[in-house]
């Protein structure tokens, strides 16, 4: 048997146990997983942004509430005066009023700010326990699933392992110069190798020219496919 022969037997052999590995990246169990994986992630960062903008708005509600007491206080001094020390002359009359009006809508303000504090933080409230509650059920699905797929992942970690040494065993029977060639044409195309076939590659049906075709039968060096890049053999 010559060397590309060699190389193409161990080929078959690489390419089944590549074809198990794509099976286990490409589980629709693990896929399920990474999607589970990646929502839970996002659910807790998205209640992590909930709960700083929940302490945010009691930093801002104790602010509001504090100086709304100074304004009622303010309010009750101006009211007080106005009983106690009534204005003596139209002007400072209009001047007091002026200033009990200026205060009851700056408490207005404040108490109408309060009200949608609370508003928001039912809401918030709301969203946190639909938040927790998604999350407790995706990842109770998640260990579910990951149960499974761990045992799946062994079996299957097991065929790929077995696949492998199957394909190591002839490794010795490859020239080390070829199977670096081998190796680098497979990061670019797989599989790496393609079989002539009425002068054409059978990896891209592509018609080859005279002189690769020449080359190939008199087995003169590596020729591969001038469109996939394969490494050609008869």
């Amino acid at each position: 048997m010559d060397k590309m022969e060699q190389l193409w037997n161990y080929m078959q052999e690489d390419i089944k146990a590549d074809k198990i590995d794509t099976e286990i990246r490409r589980s629709p169990l693990r896929q399920k997983l990474e999607k589970t994986r990646d929502f839970i992630m996002d659910q807790q960062k998205l209640y992590k942004e909930m709960e700083e903008r929940v302490s945010i708005s009691i930093d801002r509600k104790d602010g509001i509430v504090d100086a709304l007491k100074r304004s009622e206080e303010q309010l009750r001094a101006l009211q007080e005066r106005l009983e106690n020390d009534p204005p003596r002359d139209a002007e400072s009359a209009k001047a007091l009023l002026q200033d009990v009006e200026k205060c009851r809508k700056t408490i207005s303000s404040y108490e109408q700010e309060l009200r949608h504090i609370h508003k928001e933080g039912n809401e918030l409230d709301a969203r946190s326990r639909t938040i927790r509650h998604d999350t407790a059920v995706a990842k109770q699905e998640f260990d579910r699933m990951k149960e499974v797929y761990n045992k799946e992942a062994r079996e299957k970690k097991t065929l790929l392992d077995s696949q492998r040494s199957k394909a190591d065993a002839l490794l010795h029977q490859i020239d080390p110069e070829l199977l670096s060639i081998y190796n680098t044409v497979k990061k670019q195309i797989s599989p790496p190798i393609a079989r002539l076939v009425y002068g054409q590659c059978s990896g891209c049906n592509t018609s080859q020219p005279s002189a690769a075709l020449r080359k190939i039968d008199a087995g003169d060096g590596i020729v591969e496919c001038e469109t996939c890049g394969r490494i050609l053999i008869k």
